[in-house]
């Protein structure tokens, strides 16, 4: 296994990211996508990093304008731009040198959100799976000063309230969602809604106890584990 530091360049902001490489000549790949006020290198990307790198499947791991090592305003870190920052990583990601074409996301909570709205979209993208998506964010939006390190701007605001997802995934397939039940942030109703209305293949798997973040460790194991099986199958 091998890693870079790569960087995207979104609306002229420099988004910073990392490239692990595993054994081999060519190499699928899956781009992670962190949640709303998380970053690349926390310990859930970094070792869902080295665990694709056993399965041969290369990552990029970067951070949404505002966060982490990346430059631009959190405060400005709208729905739509890091919509757009997904994008412009995808558009780097696809001319890498070795890889073979098979592409795909995982993100989690507001990460899964934007994962989703953008594979309604692409259809460079094989196959999907999200951890603690919200089908809608009309519940962040009321919560967004309590949680918020900054004061948004109005387009933040307004973007969580009016970009819709669940009336844009009615043809989308190949998704697998993991939820926890014991989520309090984005509670497990929020993955059934996204269920319904995936066509197949789709997958919902509960996890009994985890929270938001799957902090246990056995629910992360858990997550990791039909995930690696939803990429062996679809990637």
């Amino acid at each position: 296994m091998r890693e870079h530091k790569i960087e995207i360049l979104s609306d002229d902001l420099k988004l910073q990211g990392v490239l692990t490489i595993p054994e081999g000549d060519s190499w699928p790949l899956v781009i992670l996508c962190h949640g709303f006020l998380s970053h690349k290198d926390s310990s859930k990307y970094r070792q869902l990093a080295q665990v694709f790198a056993l399965e041969s499947i290369a990552t990029v791991r970067f951070d949404f304008r505002g966060c982490g090592e990346s430059e631009g305003l959190l405060s400005e870190s709208s729905l739509s731009r890091r919509w757009r920052d997904l994008q412009r990583v995808i558009d780097r990601c696809v001319d890498l040198e070795d890889f073979d074409g098979s592409l795909g996301l995982l993100g989690s909570s507001l990460g899964g959100y934007l994962a989703l709205l953008e594979v309604n979209r692409n259809s460079k993208v094989r196959c999907t799976a999200v951890w603690s998506a919200p089908s809608h964010l009309l519940d962040l939006a009321k919560r967004l000063p309590e949680v918020s390190p900054v004061e948004f701007s109005q387009e933040c605001y307004e973007d969580l309230l009016t970009v819709e997802l669940l009336p844009r995934l009615k043809n989308v397939q190949r998704v697998l969602i993991v939820h926890g039940q014991e989520d309090l942030q984005v509670p497990s109703k929020h993955a059934s809604n996204l269920y319904e209305v995936l066509d197949d293949p789709k997958a919902l798997h509960l996890l009994k106890e985890a929270d938001h973040r799957f902090s246990a460790a056995e629910s992360r194991d858990e997550a990791i584990r039909v995930t690696m099986e939803w990429f062996r199958r679809f990637l």
